[in-house]
């Protein structure tokens, strides 16, 4: 009895093996198919069922063609469906993701201020790669810890000890527009304007503010000099953020295992991005470390006041950011301080530039620069004189107010959407600051005057048209989303708008600035490319960078 039991135990074992070899195969084909299988139907589960949602014409790209992901053409493709789904919809973005569009000022409050949505995490760790982890990609404890330290270098005092660098740079940018104006003497330059790309110039202008006012820095880019090795390398950083290429887009959706292939395959578009941000992260520690040595001094750049800050008694020993995250904080800068000033600036010279419009307003400020001749002394004087979609994550189920009803598959009308945990959220900034629903018939009109308060002798009656609902928007800056609201509004506000204000003063107080387009010729296309921040591009000259040419005619 006992050898014929051995014998049946002997003749069990190969099928219980088979039995472990299928129950981990079917274990195995869960972790992998899983994903796999939740890749392809999550656009079919995420989306609310009741919403008009783009198709999906491409099974990788999704909704858009890749042109709009990887070309920069975001906001294009953005603005298309807004026009032809509402304001309020569903797509499919690039890897099968998910999102809802809310084009909507009651909705874009709740997300941004009431219940504050966590920002989208791939977007978060494409920022931290290509221009530093810091307060732009930093959430919860560490977001509040970062902001607490670096607010005392942007109270109103700190910028007003700033604006004498704004001037500064200012006038040896305009020094230098005047030697390329005045080294043209052509017929056509004298009657119509010496032609320059004002991007380019723009662009060294905020590098060298931001330089010295950021981190005392000096980075002689209006100068001409050699362009110095922390500039070169941040600009190479945010050139390989978009590259157009199958690697750049896998890099964007997957992170970090991209990344790990790259480097283990030699991929060379990976090694550059990791030499470059090696060396802004070297230079940025010895920046950092030079300001803890000057600790003691009377400086009051941005880096140094927030040194000087994290070392204050009335911080928490829990509060305190190590050298590493203040050293994140210099590419941070050079991005929120350089880059979006200078494409800011080099979008104003489209709107004053404009024949039917920005001419007369051109001479508006003239007139109201020459009654206050204090302006280049008293920042405050400037204050008399009138960024491409925010991506977030609903971090709970929950249900968004609207201000005006949508309409839903079903043709039914609804004033409230309901939204799953994770549903990315688009809100399109540039459609909610233009939309003629919300600002009335001129909505889509540069129009400086809007925004001058009541009785100023500027402004017309048709500039009170205004839905309330754009008021529920308590922006940083008026009832706009430029700057963002809530808690993660942009803490640099005020040096961004004082620079501003500072280079288009001293610009139409020396300046004309005339269309690039001669009168018998057509306008040049202008189009918008996304990298991070929306810059101006000539279309079918893309490959020539960002680009805005006007014409500059001195003013006697």
């Amino acid at each position: 009895m006992e050898r014929t039991q051995w014998s049946n135990t002997t003749l069990e074992m190969p099928e219980m093996i088979t039995a472990f070899k299928v129950l981990a195969l079917v274990a195995v084909a869960f972790v992998v198919l899983r994903p796999i299988l939740r890749f392809v139907t999550r656009p079919y589960t995420a989306v609310s069922k009741t919403l008009k949602v783009a198709p999906i014409r491409n099974f990788f790209w999704g909704s858009w063609p890749r042109r709009a992901e990887v070309g920069g053409e975001f906001i294009v493709y953005l603005h298309k469906t807004i026009e032809e789904y509402g304001p309020v919809c569903g797509l499919t973005l690039f890897g099968r993701r998910p999102a809802i569009v809310l084009g909507d000022h009651r909705a874009m409050s709740k997300i941004l201020l009431q219940t504050p949505y966590d920002r989208v995490p791939m977007i978060n760790k494409i920022i931290a790669r290509h221009a530093g982890a810091g307060l732009l990609t930093m959430e919860g404890q560490d977001h509040r810890r970062q902001r607490k330290v670096a607010f005392p270098s942007f109270t109103a005092p700190a910028i007003q000890n700033m604006t004498p660098i704004f001037h500064e740079k200012a006038e040896i940018l305009m020094a230098r527009l005047r030697q390329q104006v005045a080294s043209d003497t052509s017929a056509e330059t004298q009657a119509h304007g010496f032609k320059l790309n004002m991007a380019k110039e723009f662009f060294s202008f905020a590098l060298d503010v931001i330089g010295l006012a950021g981190f005392d820095y000096e980075f002689n880019s209006l100068a001409g000099l050699e362009t110095s090795a922390l500039e070169r390398a941040f600009s190479e950083c945010l050139h390989l953020l978009a590259t157009g290429t199958i690697y750049s887009a896998l890099r964007v959706l997957l992170n970090e295992p991209i990344e790990w292939i790259g480097r283990t395959l030699g991929v060379k578009e990976q090694l550059e991005l990791d030499s470059h941000k090696k060396l802004v992260d070297d230079i940025s520690a010895q920046l950092v470390k030079r300001a803890k040595s000057e600790d003691g001094s009377e400086k009051k750049d941005l880096l140094t006041l927030m040194v000087r800050a994290n070392t204050s008694e009335d911080l928490k020993e829990s509060q305190r950011l190590s050298d590493e995250e203040l050293a994140q904080m210099v590419p941070v800068f050079l991005f929120a301080g350089h880059e979006t000033t200078a494409t800011a600036l080099s979008w104003a010279m489209l709107a004053l530039s404009d024949r039917a419009k920005g001419l007369a307003v051109q001479q508006k400020l003239r007139k109201e620069l020459a009654a206050n001749p204090s302006w280049r002394d008293n920042p405050v004087d400037l204050d008399a004189f009138p960024v491409r979609a925010l991506p977030r994550r609903a971090p709970y189920d929950d249900v968004i107010p609207l201000s005006k009803p949508y309409q839903r598959r079903d043709g039914s009308w609804s004033t409230e959407l309901h939204v799953k945990k994770g549903t990315q959220i688009v809100i399109p900034i540039m459609y909610l600051n233009r939309d003629e629903s919300f600002w009335g018939p001129d909505g889509n009109v540069f129009k400086a005057e809007r925004w001058l308060p009541d009785g100023h002798e500027f402004k017309e009656p048709s500039d009170d048209f205004m839905d309330p609902s754009v008021k529920e928007l308590r922006g940083v800056w008026s009832n706009l989303a430029s700057f963002g609201a809530g808690p993660q509004q942009c803490i640099g506000v005020r040096m961004a708008v004082g620079e501003f204000k500072v280079a288009i003063a001293h610009l139409v107080n020396n300046f004309e600035v005339l269309p690039p387009n001669l009168p018998n010729e057509p306008p040049v296309d202008i189009i918008g490319i996304a990298e991070l921040v929306v810059h101006p591009k000539i279309e079918g000259r893309r490959h020539e960078g960002t680009a805005m040419p006007i014409r500059l005619k001195a003013l006697s």
